[in-house]
């Protein structure tokens, strides 16, 4: 890449103000420059046909990614590195999801079976029960946050259960696996980085301490189950074990949380469509597509892709090397595919596929767990109070994660 190539619109993807209010830089970047050589040393992608290209094949843009380039600030020191930033480095390359097929294919058959439709189902009324305990507490309060007090909670207790993480470590788990965020965005201090690889060292002895729990003292969670197929005679190595356990818990997690919040805030905030939803529950499952297609909480970043060869998209070249990262949020607004596309529609007859989840080998393995939980959410809110209301009319970005909202109170009726 030279200098001569850099488009004159050069937006920080990293910064605060990006995060908080995308949708007019990335509208600008899908008009003017929609295959965009970044300030940060990758491709960005904005519109959906060359997003699900690149998703779909494996074999032109590569998962194993750990080590290349802009895509991972880990690798950016190179020689530089700390022993501990070489040791989350080798265990980022072990996760399924910085794999391409078949050792992809491998690791994720045998953690699927957690996800299927059956055992997600299984589920529901375990899951229905912590929400309705969530919403118990919270009714006599008279207002709560929708972010911190109820979304925060229902996709980690649900997650921690599934894979075995005891009731007991549910909460230091979750604020030492949120701290190592930090490390895939680049270094803005030495404080907050320091924090995060300490943070990263402490979920990596946790996760190694609970494996030799389980193998010692099997349950009905899924390490064991991931323990029993390793010896049962597939292959499944220590590192790949605990990076499969961090990449589930981000799949049944977070992905979850970001969803309840923001689609209640953007049901709510638009009053005519709550309504209709409160009136007409067979709207429920458009509403939460439309969600999932209008607010994709992470705008700036993806997993990486690296090109395996040279490819020429929307008009540029991609050398063979190069990191890639796709707009989720940006191909799921492309007028393209979705009319009036900035428009939140609970009705909406879409143009193609919504690609919040991705698409190909890498599709979201938690996909249908975050579409489950969220309609037992949906429903017990509007089944307990059809007349909620917002008091937080504007919320913004966490400074600290701004791929959710910082805080969205509402008040019961």
């Amino acid at each position: 890449m030279t200098a001569t190539d850099t488009a004159a619109f050069q937006p920080d993807l990293y910064a605060y103000d990006f995060e908080n209010d995308p949708v007019p830089t990335l509208n600008r970047l899908r008009a003017e420059d929609p295959v965009h050589w970044s300030r940060h040393g990758f491709w960005y992608l904005t519109r959906h046909a060359d997003v699900a290209e690149v998703l779909k094949d494996p074999v032109r843009f590569s998962s194993m990614a750990a080590g290349w380039g802009g895509g991972n600030p880990l690798a950016k020191a190179g020689g530089d590195q700390s022993a501990t930033e070489k040791g989350l480095s080798r265990t980022l390359a072990q996760s399924f999801n910085q794999m391409d097929p078949p050792e992809h294919s491998r690791i994720r058959l045998l953690a699927q079976a957690a996800f299927s439709r059956r055992n997600i189902e299984d589920r529901g009324p375990r899951i229905r029960a912590v929400i309705d305990e969530l919403l118990d507490d919270l009714a006599p309060r008279g207002r709560f946050d929708l972010v911190g007090d109820f979304a925060f909670h229902v996709p980690m207790i649900v997650a921690s259960e599934i894979i075995g993480i005891p009731a007991q470590d549910r909460d230091a788990f979750r604020q030492a696996f949120e701290r190592t965020a930090a490390l895939m965005a680049p270094k803005r201090d030495e404080e907050s980085w320091a924090a995060a690889l300490d943070a990263g060292r402490w979920v990596g002895r946790y996760i190694r301490d609970l494996v030799e729990a389980r193998r010692a003292d099997p349950r009905e969670d899924l390490i064991s189950d991931l323990i029993r197929a390793e010896e049962a005679g597939d292959r499944l190595s220590d590192p790949e074990l605990r990076s499969a356990i961090s990449t589930i818990y981000t799949a049944a997690g977070t992905t979850t949380e970001r969803m309840l919040s923001s689609g209640l805030w953007l049901l709510l905030s638009h009053p005519d469509q709550w309504r209709a939803l409160v009136a007409d529950r067979t709207l429920l499952g458009g509403a939460i597509e439309e969600i999932l297609r209008f607010h994709h909480p992470t705008q700036s970043t993806s997993t990486n892709r690296r090109a395996t060869e040279d490819v020429v998209l929307g008009g540029r070249t991609i050398r063979a090397g190069d990191t890639i990262r796709v707009g989720l949020g940006a191909a799921n607004r492309d007028p393209a595919v979705f009319a009036e596309p900035d428009r939140f529609d609970i009705r909406r007859r879409m143009g193609g596929p919504v690609l919040a989840f991705g698409a190909g080998p890498h599709f979201c393995i938690g996909s249908a767990l975050v579409r489950f939980e969220a309609r037992l959410a949906f429903e017990a809110v509007m089944d307990r109070w059809p007349d909620l209301r917002l008091v937080t009319t504007a919320p913004v970005k966490d400074p600290r994660r701004p791929d959710r909202y910082q805080e969205i109170v509402v008040a019961l009726a």
